[in-house]
């Protein structure tokens, strides 16, 4: 649907002018739509956007994740819409703290889920690594406006990390090992819904299916334990 297109390139433009972008793939994949971008800045380490549309129209996925600096006490910002058939069926944003989180940025979405709280859908066991104020909404006739308010979440996540960028505020190595496993905790909870991974397989087969969700949508922090160093 054109709602959604339009949404990923109003994301792009404003990642676009906060973040350096990394184009990874920009093609069709079996008359499927697949676009995707890296974006990294001083106080995120990983951010990427997505857009998915099927051959057949039966599915519309804008898809994007911010994981902040390890250096840096951001949490996660994740904000996902998804169209079946032609209808937006479900919007989700967080930030989630791992572990670090901010008590404006907290009362902000909380606020944005109270005002939804009609459209909020129950919550699967597997997202309880994500914070209490997790959006999980079937948006009906009231699409745009929460389309709205998740972008405006997003705006001020930005102005976050452009305050972040400038600060001289560093998390020290304790801290940081917490932040890696608080980072890793929340890719490795992520990967657990096998909806995600089964829709893209109908498309690219389970193999790359399986390889794009583990390495671009969810990737984890590992040790290098032979050289000591991280990879």
């Amino acid at each position: 649907m054109d709602a959604l297109k339009a949404l990923y390139d109003n994301l792009k433009h404003k990642n676009d002018n906060n973040f350096q972008r990394i184009d990874i793939t920009n093609q069709k994949v079996n008359d499927c739509t697949w676009l995707n971008h890296i974006y990294i800045s001083p106080s995120v380490r990983y951010g990427h956007l997505e857009y998915f549309k099927s051959n057949n129209d039966a599915i519309e996925v804008v898809h994007s994740v911010f994981y902040p600096s390890f250096f840096k006490a951001l949490p996660i910002f994740g904000f996902d819409v998804i169209s079946l058939g032609g209808k937006v069926s479900g919007v989700f944003c967080d930030f989630t703290p791992s572990p670090y989180h901010d008590i404006i940025l907290q009362t902000t979405i909380s606020s944005v889920k109270e005002h939804f709280k009609h459209l909020q859908r129950g919550l699967p066991e597997w997202v309880n690594f994500m914070s209490p104020e997790f959006l999980m909404i079937s948006p009906r006739d009231e699409y745009k406006k929460v389309e709205e308010a998740c972008l405006g979440l997003f705006d001020i996540y930005i102005a976050y990390t452009k305050e972040f960028d400038r600060n001289n505020k560093f998390l020290d190595v304790q801290e940081v090992q917490d932040h890696i496993k608080g980072q890793n905790r929340y890719s490795l909870g992520q990967r657990k819904n096998q909806k995600t991974q089964k829709a893209l397989a109908k498309y690219i087969g389970d193999e790359a299916s399986t390889a794009f969700m583990e390495n671009v949508l969810f990737p984890i922090y590992q040790e290098d334990t032979k050289s000591k160093n991280f990879s």
